[in-house]
């Protein structure tokens, strides 16, 4: 497993879940799956209870929710396993409950500099300069919140991710909120990433 300051990502994000007051956690694993679940057990020396997901197969970053062993009562929230944040966990709920979402996304701001003047022009004449502009996006942090209904809208055991689900409720019309994640937020999935949660680099 991959760890950051000598603890386990997928540990880090698992104790933030318990500090926030979360109890019960299901962890969908395949690749690895014996050692992760040596690690956690049965979740009691973590303080909570943890359960298995097993894929026989890679199934996304949703295909897993089909099989959960019952559908749940309450909003579910669902994390990609290679975050390293500490977002507020019963604000995110909070969100979603009080606006009646029917899926909540976590977005986090992406801003990129780029590293040279920008030229403006209409055909052959310049009409602007800009130095080293600034741009920002809101992405898709890999946090979400979903009704228990959506869950039944999983297909069973095939690869599936969690932007078509969301995609699906859109083309519903259904509503579907985003909640500002303004803590540190960092995919270790992506290498540079990595380097800057170990501190071994410069953020990008």
């Amino acid at each position: 497993m991959i760890k950051v300051a000598g603890r386990p990502i997928l540990e880090r994000i698992v104790l933030h879940l318990v500090g926030s007051g979360i109890r019960r956690v299901f962890l969908a694993v395949n690749y690895k799956a014996e050692l992760i679940q040596q690690h956690f057990g049965d979740g009691s020396a973590f303080g909570c209870s943890i359960e298995y997901l097993l894929e026989s197969v890679p199934l996304g970053t949703g295909g897993a929710l089909s099989l959960l062993p019952v559908i749940p009562q309450e909003p579910l929230i669902v994390l990609n396993g290679d975050l390293v944040t500490q977002f507020d966990v019963a604000e995110m709920l909070r969100v979603h409950s009080d606006y009646g979402h029917k899926a909540t996304v976590a977005v986090h701001e992406y801003v990129h500099t780029v590293p040279f003047g920008v030229v403006e022009a209409d055909g052959d004449r310049v009409v602007g300069l800009r130095e080293k502009p600034t741009q920002s996006w809101q992405t898709n942090a890999g946090v979400y919140v979903l009704d228990p209904d959506l869950i039944r809208r999983v297909p069973r055991d095939t690869s599936f991710s969690l932007p078509a689900l969301i995609e699906e409720c859109l083309e519903r019309g259904e509503h579907v909120g985003t909640f500002s994640m303004e803590d540190d937020w960092i995919d270790v999935g992506r290498h540079q990433e990595l380097k800057r949660a170990r501190g071994e680099g410069d953020q990008p």
